[in-house]
């Protein structure tokens, strides 16, 4: 993972959510091949339980890919929880790389434009 960011939050690792226990957070991971230009955009939703609660229900059921649970915002420990999970991603190609980081995030390329890396 080459970097963890928000568009919507200037300095995300700094950032206090207003209702600690109660928020969402949009991601933006950037992931690329190690000592290599590029990357592909993959985006993510940190939430509490409180919040999806708040929006389902108790009674709501919520499908988890692009959606990040956590219990408290805590920059590092979310970015270290997520580039463990990315560097678990590995294939023969990029393209199975980010077939499989596609799994945790939604990835905003199609496989169209992923140039081919070995």
């Amino acid at each position: 993972m080459k970097s963890l960011r928000s568009d919507q939050i200037p300095d995300l690792s700094r950032y206090v959510p207003p209702e600690p226990e109660s928020f969402a957070i949009p991601l933006v991971l950037e992931v690329g091949p190690l000592g290599l230009r590029g990357r592909e955009r993959f985006d993510l939703l940190a939430v509490t339980p409180r919040w999806l609660q708040e929006r389902h229900g108790k009674g709501g059921a919520i499908l988890g890919r692009g959606l990040l649970v956590v219990f408290e915002w805590r920059y590092e420990r979310v970015r270290a929880f997520l580039a463990r999970k990315v560097e678990a991603c590995s294939g023969a190609t990029w393209l199975d790389v980010v077939r499989k980081v596609g799994q945790i995030a939604e990835w905003e390329g199609g496989e169209e434009n992923v140039v081919g890396i070995r």
